[in-house]
């Protein structure tokens, strides 16, 4: 990702306002006191990815994200990490610029209030055996370097630290080669170890998958990942990526609506009293040509926003399991008010009507 410098702060704002007004009434009743009686449930605990340790970001531009995020209604954020960034070299010694990157990010959300959860993921090539980071750990060598990664962390991190997930969406090769859901159990088995010895109380998250690949899932749970987590982490997006969140569930994992396929999964490993956090989850504000690819469709400000409303309702009125969302991401890609992508927040700390609109109705 490039560093954003400036925009046009007057237009931005000009189409905060004009959606603003549209969208209050709505979001009062699905956050605010006037809630329809459907909402038994309150508002999941709303967070927003802060990719606080990528070396584009300087410390002003992370203060002027995560104060506004803040300001904002947000109470988490959720850091990605990278396993080689802090032992590139061996077991039991930390980098000492990557673990300073690593405190630096976790200390300026904690002290403005944000509760960070932590993504760990990226091996090492003594870990790994591979220059690929992607590439999972598999060797015996590298699973205890992994537990003991994970342990040490925990401790490091204790007071600060209170959710652990273990990699990024681990279902698709993209993000880990191979998508191997029974490789996955064995690192996952690893890390939960080390987390749990280093600090019991912190809560250990299934790595979100791409989509809600339940039958992915059912796979890692029948290779040992049962009872090796404490929330089952998911990544939700439509895959059709303009589509609206409370379509109905057509089947397959491209709708948030499969999450009663996921609860069964669980459910069958006898996980299903656990939690389900969205470790991911938003639509990008971008024009889209009518041959763009379903997943790079974009919608407008005004409909990222109501969706985002859409998203909290269905989870209060559908989804009581689901305790707490992370909406992707934080910094505004692009000084067009209308290609803004999947950001949040603009360099100078004025926020997108999502994030405007979410705020407005927790006030």
């Amino acid at each position: 990702m490039a560093i954003i410098e400036g925009r046009t702060g007057a237009g931005a704002r000009s189409v905060v306002g004009a959606v603003l007004v549209a969208l209050v009434g709505s979001l009062l009743m699905i956050f605010g006191a006037a809630a329809p009686a459907s909402a038994a449930t309150p508002a999941p605990v709303f967070g927003v990815q802060f990719h606080g340790t990528w070396g584009d970001y300087t410390d002003a531009q992370r203060a002027v994200v995560l104060d506004a995020l803040k300001a904002n209604g947000a109470q988490t954020v959720r850091i990605d990490v990278s396993w080689r960034m802090l032992e590139p070299v061996k077991s039991g010694t930390f980098d000492t610029w990557g673990l300073a990157q690593v405190d630096n990010a976790i200390n300026m959300a904690a002290e403005r209030g944000l509760s960070p959860m932590v993504t760990l993921w990226m091996a090492p090539k003594w870990a790994n055996g591979s220059t690929d980071e992607l590439v999972p750990v598999t060797s015996k060598t590298g699973l205890n370097g992994l537990t003991s990664v994970t342990k040490r962390l925990a401790i490091r991190y204790k007071a600060t630290v209170q959710a652990w997930e273990f990699w990024n969406e681990p279902n698709d090769n993209n993000f880990m080669r191979g998508a191997n859901p029974k490789v996955y159990a064995g690192m996952l088995k690893a890390a939960y170890s080390g987390f749990k010895a280093g600090s019991p109380s912190a809560k250990v998250v299934f790595g979100g998958t791409s989509y809600v690949d339940d039958v992915w899932v059912r796979k890692a749970l029948a290779a040992g990942a049962k009872g090796k987590y404490d929330i089952m982490g998911v990544h939700p997006y439509q895959g059709v990526a303009d589509e609206a969140p409370e379509l109905p569930d057509n089947g397959t994992m491209w709708r948030m609506n499969h999450l009663p396929a996921l609860i069964a999964a669980m459910k069958a490993y006898g996980d299903g009293g656990k939690q389900i956090w969205f470790t991911e989850f938003g639509w990008r504000v971008a024009q889209t040509a009518p041959d763009t690819a379903n997943w790079q469709r974009g919608v407008s400000p005004a409909t990222q926003a109501d969706y985002l409303a859409r998203t909290i309702d269905l989870i209060q009125t559908t989804y009581p399991q689901v305790t707490r969302v992370y909406w992707y991401n934080d910094r505004v890609a692009s000084t067009d008010a209308n290609n803004t992508g999947y950001g949040m927040v603009y360099p100078d700390g004025s926020v997108t009507p999502a994030l405007a609109g979410l705020r407005a109705a927790l006030a």
